[in-house]
């Protein structure tokens, strides 16, 4: 979370702040007896030695309402990683996730992660994170400080774990693609700050994108606050970098008055849409049905078809509908409906973070994040996997 290191938040927002922030970056500390999830054993990864295969059929819906469809096909023998941690999913009933795989993750992996398996290998940790359930406003004891404090440590914690796990036992030098999103992108910062930046596996980093978190850099550079060595990626031939940003709908922008930086600072919003900068057309790949990863917390899907069409994939995406610029000095990635006169897509969203049955104000597109920007990424990552294979050195 702490998608704009906001000043007025929502409760989430507050309670997961800690896990995004830069100066909270140290090797997780924790009380004594705890100990994180053995990666060894398969229970404890969503995707990884064994992969994920589901279904991700899209319908492509153009604008004069035909639709075809696009089978999607996971890499065969694909040459790098993908480590991925998903965002804030889990429904259990304390703050910190039961260590059990349940419908919320695998749901989460199916939105955000699997499409990437036409470019690499899946790794996907099951981890003990901060609940849904700890955050909303209904829950009878809100947590301290103190107690989310050691909930954010615990979940850095698993990750770190698993990571070390990976690099030992899976790696085998090849090149990886850190993939997460909102906690999930905050627990990466962490660690590539303790493992990753400035040390020897930077060697294997592809890119890390990490939409739905705050990646600072001091005002006309590329590094520093956040990251010491990992520039923002300005286009699909650059390796080593971080893609990050936060959709909000265009029209609904981010009050100023909530965005709080330090003095000096401006915050990374790399449009995946166009690396280089300026607006780009998106590539979404939305749920059918209008699933995101908390579906309590989403709005019912409206048709996406004035004519009503009934999709039969678990997949909808749109050419040519939707366009995303970088604005409010890199605080969001502004999403803008571009139907033409008799186009017959509603162009109809529903990734607002509901708070009381409302869109949170600072939250945006927050729960789809990274279905709009899915084809677009699925792109940019075959380039950068490609430019990365390219320069190892030739096979004895």
């Amino acid at each position: 979370m702490g998608r704009y290191l906001v000043a007025a938040t929502s409760v989430c927002v507050s309670l997961l702040m800690a896990l995004a922030r830069p100066a909270f970056c140290a090797e997780p500390m924790l009380t004594p007896g705890f100990q994180p999830l053995d990666y060894s054993q398969s229970r404890n990864w969503v995707c990884g030695p064994q992969p994920c295969r589901d279904d991700l059929t899209a319908t492509i819906l153009e604008s004069d309402g035909s639709t075809r469809l696009e089978p999607f096909r996971p890499a065969a023998h694909p040459l790098v990683d993908c480590f991925y941690v998903y965002p804030t999913v889990s429904h259990s009933a304390g703050i910190l996730a039961d260590p059990v795989v349940t419908a919320d993750e695998r749901r989460a992996v199916l939105q955000q992660a699997e499409r990437f398996t036409s470019v690499c290998r899946l790794f996907a940790p099951l981890y003990r994170q901060v609940t849904v359930t700890s955050m909303q406003r209904r829950v009878s004891r809100k947590p301290s400080r103190e107690e989310a404090t050691e909930a954010a440590r615990r979940a850095r914690a698993d990750v770190f774990a698993a990571w070390d796990y990976y690099l030992a036992h899976e790696n085998h030098g090849r090149g990886v693609v850190l993939i997460g999103h909102s906690q999930g992108a905050g627990v990466l910062i962490s660690l590539i700050q303790q493992r990753i930046d400035g040390a020897v596996a930077q060697n294997l980093l592809i890119s890390a994108v990490l939409p739905g978190a705050g990646v600072l850099v001091p005002q006309g550079r590329e590094t520093g606050v956040t990251f010491k060595a990992i520039p923002p990626c300005r286009s699909d031939a650059q390796l080593g970098c971080v893609i990050s940003f936060n959709m909000v709908r265009a029209e609904r922008p981010i009050p100023p008055a909530v965005i709080s930086r330090p003095p000096g600072v401006t915050q990374v919003c790399t449009n995946p849409a166009a690396l280089s900068g300026g607006p780009g057309g998106l590539r979404p790949y939305l749920s059918a049905t209008g699933d995101s990863i908390i579906p309590d917390l989403t709005a019912p899907q409206p048709p996406w078809s004035k004519d009503k069409l009934k999709l039969h994939t678990s997949f909808v995406t749109m050419p040519g509908l939707y366009t995303a610029e970088c604005a409010g000095d890199g605080a969001y990635l502004a999403v803008s409906l571009v139907a033409k006169p008799g186009d017959r897509r509603t162009g109809a969203l529903t990734g607002d973070w509901l708070a009381d049955g409302k869109p949170e104000p600072t939250m945006g597109l927050h729960l789809i994040d990274l279905n709009l920007a899915a084809g677009n990424l699925v792109e940019a990552l075959h380039r950068q996997a490609d430019a990365y294979v390219r320069r190892l050195p030739p096979a004895n």
